[in-house]
């Protein structure tokens, strides 16, 4: 058969198909068009529903609360007195609860003294204990090589207060166990100090058989 033939036939098929057909697609597409325009995730700047936002216009995890974190592009946590309780932000009164964004959001935690923020977190966990928020901990993205999330931690934690002796003793301490983990994980961490009225930390974790490094950051109250 000739592609002559071939596109004859075609032709003929495509002649049987009903206009209505046809319309009726085109009225799906419509509905599915107006549907995407009404839904929060296609406008520019969300606007938090009742659910989506704590009391005090804190992250909550639930649901609908993580949607909108994500979209908005912004975790908020509170880490003072005052804060509100695990319960009313979506947690269980004692537990942690784990999500990964579908892209990197930027973390904002309110201490006790000033603002804790985070950009390019790809994972976050938060820990309630006593119906309060214990503590948050969030990893972020890196190429791979610990040489490359220990520079972002040393960028951020240095901004945290810790010092270049205490960055030079985690850059010594990562070098040393890499030499001697015989492809085994291994993992060195700067120790927990105070800032903006929080207590602050940071970890690099290495497994070399995975080709995996995480840079893990935690954020507590006083």
């Amino acid at each position: 058969m000739s592609t002559a033939d071939r596109r004859r036939i075609r032709r003929r098929i495509l002649s049987w198909v009903p206009i209505t057909v046809v319309a009726v697609i085109c009225a799906g597409f419509v509905v599915a068009a107006n549907v995407m325009q009404d839904s929060w995730w296609s406008a520019p700047e969300p606007t938090a529903a009742a659910d989506q936002r704590s009391a005090k216009g804190m992250s909550v995890f639930t649901g609908t609360g993580i949607d909108y974190l994500t979209r908005d592009g912004y975790l908020k946590v509170e880490l003072r007195d005052a804060s509100e309780s695990a319960r009313s932000l979506g947690l269980d009164s004692d537990g942690s609860r784990t999500f990964e964004p579908i892209v990197p959001i930027n973390a904002i935690m309110l201490g006790a003294d000033g603002v804790i923020d985070l950009d390019l977190v790809r994972s976050v966990t938060v820990v309630s204990e006593d119906d309060r928020v214990a503590a948050v901990e969030l990893l972020t993205d890196n190429d791979g090589a610990w040489t490359a999330a220990y520079a972002e931690v040393a960028d951020v934690t240095s901004e945290w207060g810790f010092t270049p002796d205490d960055l030079d003793t985690l850059r010594d301490d990562l070098t040393a166990r890499s030499r001697s983990a015989d492809g085994m994980p291994y993992r060195a961490a700067l120790a927990e100090r105070e800032y903006h009225g929080a207590r602050v930390s940071a970890e690099i974790a290495v497994d070399p058989a995975a080709s995996q490094v995480t840079a893990r950051f935690v954020v507590k109250p006083l």
